[in-house]
This record gives C-alpha cells, structure tokens and sequence, in this order.
C-alpha cells in the first residue's frame, strides 16, 4: 500500500482511508462554545414573568390612570403670567369680562370639549353641536338645567335627531365656573349673534338660582318644557363685568 495515496487505507487492520483525529477535530470546531460565566442566556421565566407584570401594569394604568383625572387640571383663581422681561405688560391684561370668558373656555375644554370638540361642531350623530344651537342660544334657565343636571333619552338639536347620555355637572363646577362655561358657550362659535345686543354672558347668581330650584336626577327633555325663559338677575357689562341695572329678568317676589 502506498502511503502517498490518501484513497488507500492508513491502517490496514481497520481499512480506514481518513484520519479519525482530524474529523473529530473538524466535527468539534463546528460546535458551538460553551457559554462563559456571565454570559448565559436569559431564562424562558424571566420573559414570562416581565410580561406578566406588564400585561397587569397596563390594566391598572386603565383602570385608574395612574392617579390622573381631569380634576386635577383645574386652573388656580385669579392666576396670570408675568410678562417677560422688558415686556409690555398692558398686552397680556384682560378687562374682566374677557377674563371671565377665557375662564370658561379652560373649563369648556376640560369637560365639554372631549365630546362636543373645540370648536363645537359636535360629532356626527352622536354628540350634538354646541355651535347655532337653539339650547344653548335660547333661554338660560334650561341651559343651566342641562349642565347641572346632565341629560339622556333622544333630543332634536338644530333639525337633527340625538340620542345618548349627557353627563351631569353640578358636583364639578361650582356657581361661578358654570356661569363662566355657560358665558362661553353663549359667546363663542357664533352664537353672540344670536342676541340683540350680543350680550350672552351668564352670572353665578342666575346659576345659584338655577340649581337650588332644579335638581333632577334623570333628566330628559321632558323635564324642560315650560322653562324657555332666561334665568332671573341683571345681565352683566361686557368689559367691565358689573350688573347692568334695569336689565335682565326680575327677580321673583320671595313667597309669604
């Protein structure tokens, strides 16, 4: 047997035509390593247990926000920026009905505004708009009957059928501020122009009224016939916020 042939056997005995260290040592080099200390894969249980905590972390997220609400972004009393330095400070002063407005716009956009939108055009069939409606442009008495004590059950809002669940906001907003939303909505999208002398803003007194009077649990549009009128009390100047005398609804006579 020639030992330069690499087809003939090396061995005669077991006829082998390989080395057999030099496969083992080939099969060994394609194996992979023996993971070092410290670099071990993570363990099946470690992503179970992490999801797990996520999948229970989010639900309580959902289920409580994490201790947000929107009540805790109410706007503190009587607050104003400060100008910048070498700033005009004349530009950022409001005369105090503009203040009273701006006011109502901050609490329209915290309650109002997730379903009748910004610019209160409503959506669709479900929430009606806020813009030309007759409810709001008409008599404040059921205006603030509404705000206070929330609305369901199908209501026709300029010509268009609704029907679904308002909720009611006596509990969140106090006299002034829902004088303030009620002021705004009166105000805005259009709907000063609804009045003779544009004048739409509301005062807490006429809400106090409203809600000593009107406490409704379940309120349906039923419940508002018959109170079309606006709420008694003078109306209030719009620059400078003071009752105008002689204007607005009398007060009714205290009975005996």
């Amino acid at each position: 047997m020639s030992a330069s042939d690499p087809n003939q056997p090396v061995h005669s005995d077991y006829e082998e035509k390989v080395s057999v260290v030099s496969e083992h040592a080939a099969a060994a080099a394609r194996e992979k390593p023996d993971p070092k200390e410290g670099t071990e894969p993570v363990s099946l249980w470690a992503f179970l247990i992490a999801g797990i905590a996520l999948i229970v972390g989010a639900g309580y997220l959902g289920a409580t926000n994490g201790g947000f609400s929107n009540g805790g972004l109410t706007f503190v009393e009587g607050y104003t920026v400060d100008p910048a330095p070498g700033g005009d400070s004349a530009a950022v002063q409001l005369t105090p009905g503009e203040q009273w407005l701006v006011d109502g716009k901050k609490q329209y956009s915290l309650i109002c505004a997730a379903c009748h939108l910004g610019n209160g055009a409503g959506q669709g069939g479900l929430y009606p708009p806020i813009a030309g409606s007759e409810w709001v442009t008409g008599g404040t008495e059921r205006l603030a009957m509404i705000l206070l004590n929330g609305l369901q059950g199908p209501i026709t809002v300029a010509g268009k059928p609704y029907n679904n669940v308002m909720n009611p906001w006596k509990e969140a907003l106090n006299d002034k501020k829902m004088a303030q939303v009620m002021s705004y909505i009166r105000m805005e999208f259009g709907n000063a122009a609804s009045y003779p002398d544009g004048n739409g803003l509301v005062s807490a007194e006429m809400v106090a009224y409203a809600r000593e009077k009107h406490d409704i649990t379940g309120m349906t549009v039923s419940h508002l016939d018959g109170f079309d009128k606006d709420l008694p009390g003078p109306k209030l100047d719009l620059v400078t916020l003071e009752p105008i005398e002689g204007s607005g609804v009398p007060q009714e006579a205290p009975a005996e």
